[in-house]
């Protein structure tokens, strides 16, 4: 809760006027506990997780023929009830496990200090420290990944994720109960380590799941703004490692690529990217000589 009664004594305080957002954010939380700010967790996670794969529903039901050639695996497809059934088994998890791990987590947001006090941070404060959350989770949930690969690991937990080996939006977060709270992890060590304010911890939480459905969504469209990221992995990369499953040791960085390229663990996909490119070529080079189609890079990785 806000230690000011009124916006004059928040600006005696600050020493200036209060900008129109955080003239809002005192309006909206002045008489608001900090636990139940903080709760706001739960309603933004319920809303991506419910609301943001529905695009690639839409997209898929209303605008099939335009893109069907961006579906990384273009021949398997899932009717909207199993979409949903997917969102189901989702919401049991959120209820049962994700839920009451927020309203139960609050004292370690207090312990390492993120504020809801004005004033609001900058633009770029809130860049810079969501860039370090997004390494700092990247780093530790490689290993995290790596390790639910090996033999029990994967048997006894990560299974559950890899059931959908053409991964869709609505199972960016279906997974093991045990593997949806040791993820937290490394999710919570970036506000730990760079403490800052409750609306840059929203944002951190909001932005890391759409990655997460993004990556899931089983489509990988040319314009997306992630392409202009430097390492970022997208939809197509992780494709990849669904799409082996079990038996991968490939791709296990959630985010960046930098991981895997370090220590080696992308060298099935990078084969891969070379032998489709082979193929490509080859097919131009046919196409040319007999005057004939050829077939598309998703289709060749449907085979």
């Amino acid at each position: 809760m806000l230690p000011y009664a009124t916006i004059q004594e928040a600006e005696t305080s600050l020493g200036r006027s209060l900008t129109t957002l955080e003239t809002t954010w005192f309006n909206y939380t002045s008489d608001m506990s900090d636990y139940i700010i903080y709760c706001h967790n739960i309603l933004f996670l319920f809303l991506i997780f419910s609301i943001v794969p529905l695009f690639y529903i839409f997209i898929e039901l209303l605008f099939s023929n335009h893109v069907t050639r961006y579906k990384i695996q273009p021949k398997v497809k899932f009717s909207v009830y199993e979409n949903f059934k997917c969102w189901f088994n989702v919401m049991k998890m959120f209820v049962l496990c994700v839920g009451p791990l927020q309203l139960v987590s609050y004292p370690s947001i207090q312990m390492i200090g993120v504020r809801t006090s004005l004033p609001l941070p900058s633009l770029m404060e809130i860049i810079s420290q969501l860039v370090v959350y997004f390494l700092i989770e990247d780093y530790t949930n490689y290993w995290i990944h790596r390790f639910f690969h090996c033999k029990w690991g994967y048997e006894k937990i990560h299974k559950v994720h890899h059931e959908y080996s053409a991964p869709i939006g609505f199972a960016a977060p279906h997974a093991h109960w045990v593997e949806v709270l040791v993820l937290g992890i490394p999710s919570f060590l970036g506000p730990a380590i760079v403490p800052g304010h409750m609306i840059t911890f929203w944002l951190w939480i909001a932005l890391r799941q759409i990655e997460a459905i993004e990556t899931h969504s089983g489509y990988d469209f040319p314009w997306t703004f992630t392409k202009y990221i430097p390492f970022y992995g997208g939809a197509d990369y992780h494709d990849y490692h669904h799409y082996v499953g079990g038996q991968s040791q490939s791709n296990f960085a959630s985010v960046f690529t930098y991981c895997d390229y370090i220590y080696g663990t992308d060298k099935g996909y990078r084969y891969q990217k070379r032998l489709l490119q082979q193929l490509k070529d080859g097919s131009k080079g046919d196409s040319k000589q007999n005057g004939g189609s050829y077939a598309s890079v998703s289709d060749i990785k449907s085979e």
